[in-house]
């Protein structure tokens, strides 16, 4: 018999490492044709990191995000990072990113002042154009100043570095503290069918909300969103990297044995994002990328009890683990 269940649950999540103490630097060049590269410690291996950080830089320069390159091509070489992880990347370095920028234009008004022989404070800078306040005809550009720069002897570089608190102050007596540079939210609605003579559940749909506060770049966070439910779908139903728990003698080491979810066990899903910008974030942004996998699971387990009326608090919730609960009842 194929018996259906809803189940909702609710999640947060922090961004950043708990405590403070988690800097990040970058650093932003003019090369010599007046393009710009951009670089940071932090390393994108998915979650979209060179072309968010790209998109804070533009902005707050004001100019193009194609005229931007990102290089993170060695730790050894680079601005510091703490880490790419924590859910701190976009929040962390992109406040760096936003701070470096500021800096490189307050180098390139410096250099422009000596090429326009006008004083820095009647200079005004918008996008790749400097010119002097009431008096456009005094007016020079990224191009120039960039060619002018690196073949002149000149070096324009702009730094920025990014610590949300020092390691956070502990209460005495309560021991409270900041713990975390910001707190992000979820939620998740599971809908599922399960077959009560196979114990198999199939999940048909999910509907999740989150709060992010700036949405940077809506297709990478609906992709982020996506793939993080496929993960949580699989923590909740197949994935088993300890089957023989307590015993951890035999683990998995083949997707033979580690069953994930491929296309075909992809649910039909709906997304909405709630924009709540974070006072500290990089134009309100907050970290999410681990939360994205974090509300399928309890969720799921909630449709199932709601299914059949027995609890599994033990992932994955396989078809064996369905049946003997049922046979319990």
């Amino acid at each position: 018999m194929i018996k259906k269940g809803r189940g909702v649950s609710a999640v947060m999540h922090p961004t950043g490492f708990k405590g403070g103490g988690d800097p990040d630097q970058a650093s932003i060049r003019m090369k010599a044709d007046g393009t710009i590269d951009l670089m940071v410690g932090a390393v994108d291996y998915g979650q979209g990191a060179k072309t968010v950080l790209r998109q804070f830089a533009a902005e707050e320069l004001g100019i193009d995000i194609d005229m931007i390159a990102l290089h993170n091509t060695s730790t050894d070489d680079m601005p510091f990072c703490t880490d790419t992880a924590a859910s701190r990347v976009t929040f962390i370095c992109g406040n760096a990113v936003v701070n470096a920028a500021k800096d490189f234009k307050q180098k390139v008004l410096e250099f422009a002042s000596g090429l326009l022989e006008t004083p820095v404070d009647e200079l005004v800078l918008e996008g790749t154009k400097i010119s002097k306040k009431g008096d456009p005809e005094v007016t020079t550009d990224y191009a120039s100043v960039g060619l002018a720069s690196n073949w002149g002897g000149g070096y324009i570089i702009g730094n920025g570095a990014y610590l949300h608190c020092p390691p956070a102050p502990t209460d005495p007596e309560t021991g409270a503290c900041e713990f975390a540079a910001a707190m992000a939210y979820a939620v998740c609605v599971a809908d599922v069918e399960v077959d009560t003579e196979t114990g198999y559940v199939d999940v048909i749909g999910m509907k999740s909300g989150y709060e992010i506060g700036t949405c940077v770049n809506p297709m990478l966070t609906e992709g982020q969103i996506d793939g993080g439910a496929i993960m949580g779908v699989g923590m909740a139903l197949m994935e088993d990297l300890y089957p023989y728990y307590p015993c951890d003698d035999i683990e998995q080491d083949n997707f033979t044995d580690y069953i994930v979810p491929t296309t075909m066990d992809c649910p039909e899903m709906e997304t909405v994002m709630v924009a709540m910008p974070d006072a500290n974030g990089p134009y309100g942004a907050k970290g999410f990328g681990e939360m994205s996998s974090n509300p399928q699971p309890p969720a799921i387990a909630n449709a199932v009890y709601d299914a059949i009326g027995v609890r599994i608090d033990d992932l994955p919730i396989t078809p064996e683990k369905v049946l003997n609960a049922l046979d319990a009842k």
